[in-house]
This record gives C-alpha cells, structure tokens and sequence, in this order.
C-alpha cells in the first residue's frame, strides 16, 4: 500500500506540472498573437495586470507544489522508501526544465508588458527545483543506507 508521503510527494509533482503549464501558458499571452501583447480583434490592446496574474499563479501551484516537496521530505525521513525520493526528482527536474523554457520565452515578451519581479519567478522556481532535486537524491541515498541496515539486522 502506497504511503502518505508517497501520495504528498505524487501532489507536489501535479501542482509543479500544473505551475510550469500556466507559467508558460500565461507568458505566451503576454507575447500576443503577433508578438505585439495581447490585443482584442480590432487592434486595441487588451487590459492585463502581469503582477496579479503572476501573484495568482505562483501562489495557487508553484508555492503549495514546493511546500508540499517538503513535507513529503520530511514525513519520509524516517522510512525507507525509495518512491517518494523519485518523485521529488521528478518534481525538480520538471521545475529546472519548465522554467528553463519559461526563460526563453520571457524575452519574446513585448516590453510593456514586462513588469518588475515578472523576469524573478522563472529564476526562483530554477533554484526551487534544484532543491527539491537535492531533496529527493538525499532521500534516495538515505533509503539505499536504511535498506541495506535492514537487511544487515534480519540476516
């Protein structure tokens, strides 16, 4: 049977899968159809606000996903099992690579629609999944030991 930081560790791949989607989904409407911005059909420009939108979608997934890369971390500490150390690399590697990808496309945005801290997001979600990677290699290292102790005890 799969154990809680199995499922917690599976809930923060979902969210930063979810993260990186709307991160990239959300830059590609700031660079607009023709690369101009968002704009309606008859050329005028569309009203966005960069700050909020970016302010909502890092604290609906890309926040909670490294909170629970955390928890999940810390509630599987204490076992041996090797799922949720994978996953967590999983979850850092989709972070190291989606906002690698964010980056790209951040410098196709036209500049108006570049606000402060917009450029900040993709760099700190970088060092995030660097993190959380960490995390999970830890994990996995700690579990081939715990494991190999184990089984030292029942022979």
């Amino acid at each position: 049977m799969t154990k809680f930081e199995t499922w917690v560790a599976l809930g923060s791949l979902a969210l930063g899968i979810m993260f990186v989607i709307l991160i990239l989904s959300f830059f590609n409407f700031l660079i607009g159809p023709e690369g101009k911005g968002p704009s309606l059909r008859n050329g005028l420009s569309e009203a966005v606000d960069p700050f909020g939108a970016t302010v909502q979608i890092v604290s609906i997934s890309g926040a909670p996903s490294l909170v629970l890369a955390g928890v999940a971390f810390a509630t599987s500490t204490s076992s041996a099992e090797r799922k949720p150390a994978f996953i967590l690399i999983a979850t850092g590697i989709i972070f190291v690579g989606g906002m690698s990808a964010a980056r790209i496309v951040f410098s196709k945005i036209n500049s108006s629609f570049v606000i402060a801290g917009l450029d900040l997001v993709p760099v700190l979600f970088i060092l995030g999944g660097i993190g959380v990677a960490a995390l999970g290699g830890y994990l996995l290292v700690r579990s081939k030991r715990a494991r190999r102790n184990l089984e030292d005890k029942i022979l």
